[in-house]
């Protein structure tokens, strides 16, 4: 009888203490859950996602464009839809995002955002993010700039010159580039997008050390994953689409790498 106390105890133990009893889950369980989430915000009106669940703005670059592209397999209707919706309101590009899936027209240099609306539909708002002329001059003290370059960049060795400065950002909690220090809190999305990078590099480079498990972490009860979160780890805001999906991405991509070392 102590024997199996002891047994029932410890395997309690062990689901309490892992983050969220990600032990007893895949990959591909967790970013399904990223998936439904995404599904259930859809407007039937709109036919766009909003920003996050109660919220009354749409952005159609990047969340609704982003979503599009995670839902394009398992759910190809939605996915139709949801672009559909974003060229009906006479929009087809961003500028930056789109570096992810090689989209991107001119994805260097960097250049200033600029966010706009494009027009109201009762008491939502759907809104957009377009690129100016403007250049960014001081793009590398931003852990995701540095990532997108790494993404778009086709010369490997300076690639990873852009990977290699986005980790001196790491501090072991999150990446403290200049957004960071001036929020004081750590951005979730940009963990996502640091397992896309690393994934891009050949050979694919080695994410920090315990990366991937504050990540998953951070997902929510409801599937997707927290916008960011402070130096203990607290949650800070909520579910939103654009974290949730680069989450997604990132996870796949490192799930990947992984499944084909073990062949």
């Amino acid at each position: 009888m102590i024997r199996q106390r002891t047994l029932v105890a410890i395997i309690i133990a062990l689901f309490m203490f892992a983050p969220n009893g990600w032990t007893s889950l895949k990959p591909s369980d967790v970013t399904q859950r990223g998936r439904e989430f995404l599904v259930s915000l859809l407007d039937p009106d709109l036919g766009l996602l909003p920003e996050y669940r109660g919220a009354n703005v749409y952005w159609l670059f990047h969340d609704n464009y982003l979503a599009a592209k995670v839902l394009a397999v398992s759910h190809p209707k939605i996915a139709q839809s949801i672009m559909a919706a974003i060229h009906r309101e006479g929009i087809y590009k961003s500028g930056r995002i789109q570096v992810i899936f090689g989209e991107a027209e001119e994805p260097l240099p960097f250049r200033q955002h600029q966010l706009k609306d494009v027009r109201r539909a009762g008491n939502k708002v759907i809104r957009t993010e377009v690129m100016t002329d403007r250049i960014f001059d001081d793009w590398e003290r931003y852990a995701d700039l540095l990532f997108l370059a790494c993404l778009t960049e086709k010369n490997q060795p300076a690639a990873r010159q852009h990977w290699e400065a986005a980790l001196r950002l790491w501090d072991g909690k999150g990446f403290l580039d200049a957004a960071a220090k001036h929020d004081q809190r750590y951005s979730t999305y940009k963990l996502g997008l640091a397992l896309l990078a690393a994934n891009h590099l050949s050979p694919p480079a080695k994410p920090p050390q315990g990366m991937l498990d504050k990540l998953l972490t951070l997902q929510d009860d409801s599937g997707g994953w927290i916008t960011d979160y402070d130096a203990t780890g607290k949650k800070l805001g909520v579910a939103n689409v654009e974290t949730t999906c680069l989450t997604i991405l990132g996870i796949e991509a490192f799930t990947e790498h992984k499944q084909s070392q073990a062949k």
